[in-house]
């Protein structure tokens, strides 16, 4: 009998793939939805919706009653790093409403899909699951929340937890433009400002199948990068300028120009309501961003991770039919 899965967060770009991925090991799962959120792509796939609100616990009471296992995406993820007080806090207050709702359901298992934002630098080689920081990292306030909501969820007690993290998304699906925004904005001719740093690289159905596996999985890790790539950010818009025949981009921004610029254009976007152009959870991941080895994920969970080249082609092909991008080019080798 397939176990009864809960899907917090099944709404967003990596929840999608996820939702995707347990169907492929013949699991129908739930599929949590706050009100008012877009559900246009759980409608496409027809797939059963609950309401689940962290900020509701008779809600998420409701959505785990008779569910083995939550897999969990829908933790706080702040729009700007403007508010760090209230960030951390409602971080934690809806990271222990989930872990409250699971003990008072009786579920056995929680996956928490975190961020390679909480895998500490190593001097040797890339960095591993076994990297952690022992205090909140202090790069910014997206760190720091994550760090602070990863922390809680692996002290919750009388729960099988299981950490994710997935690097930067490139891929099909990603309707907010988060990790793919510097691409776009490259290919539509603008120069984006960027930070020197080293940015690591997955394709979203390649996450999406690791964190359904340790969903499913009686002897998963529990903690998995999820990165087939980490390179760095300048020779990447470098090698993507030809590619789409625009200007070679600027240089690379020292650290404290870049953080200083980020949070102008937040505060800015704060003041008129609009997104910034600049986000400092990015400048941060890519300033503080460390070599990943992604092997684990391969070898306990038999992710076979898509070449970048497939999946920026799969992205350019889905972006452009939305209008987000450029026609792509010819496939290049």
């Amino acid at each position: 009998m397939a176990p009864e899965v809960l899907v917090l967060g099944s709404n967003g770009f990596i929840g999608l793939h996820v939702v995707d991925a347990l169907r492929a090991e013949s699991v129908e799962p739930r599929c949590g939805r706050r009100p008012r959120s877009n559900v246009l792509g759980l409608r496409s796939r027809k797939a059963r919706m609950v309401h689940a609100d962290l900020d509701d616990p008779a809600s998420l009471d409701a959505a785990m009653q008779g569910v083995d296992t939550v897999v969990h995406l829908a933790g706080h993820y702040p729009r700007t790093s403007t508010d760090r007080p209230g960030t951390l806090a409602l971080g934690e207050r809806q990271s222990r409403a989930v872990i409250a709702a699971a003990h008072r359901s009786r579920v056995s298992r929680l996956v928490y899909v975190s961020s390679t934002a909480t895998v500490a630098p190593r001097r040797d080689g890339p960095s591993s699951e076994n990297d952690r920081f022992k205090a909140a990292p202090g790069h910014g306030l997206y760190h720091d929340l994550k760090w602070t909501m990863e922390s809680i969820f692996e002290g919750a007690a009388d729960l099988d937890v299981r950490i994710a993290l997935p690097a930067g998304c490139i891929g099909p699906g990603d309707l907010r433009l988060g990790t793919s925004a510097l691409i776009v904005a490259l290919a539509r001719g603008d120069d984006p400002p960027h930070p020197d740093g080293i940015v690591s690289l997955v394709d979203p159905r390649d996450a999406g199948q690791g964190i359904a596996r340790m969903a499913l999985r009686a002897n998963a890790p529990r903690r998995v990068i999820l990165s087939q790539s980490s390179v760095p950010l300048h020779g990447l818009l470098s090698v993507l300028s030809r590619r789409y025949g625009v200007k070679e981009p600027c240089a690379p921004m020292a650290a404290k120009v870049a953080k200083a610029l980020a949070d102008d254009a937040e505060h800015q976007a704060v003041a008129t309501h609009t997104r910034p152009r600049m986000v400092r959870e990015i400048v941060d991941l890519v300033i503080h961003g460390v070599p990943l080895a992604g092997d684990l994920a391969e070898q306990s969970l038999g992710v076979r991770y898509r070449p970048f080249s497939d999946s920026l082609a799969d992205f350019e092909a889905w972006a452009s039919r939305l209008g987000f991008f450029p026609t792509p080019p010819e496939a290049r080798p």
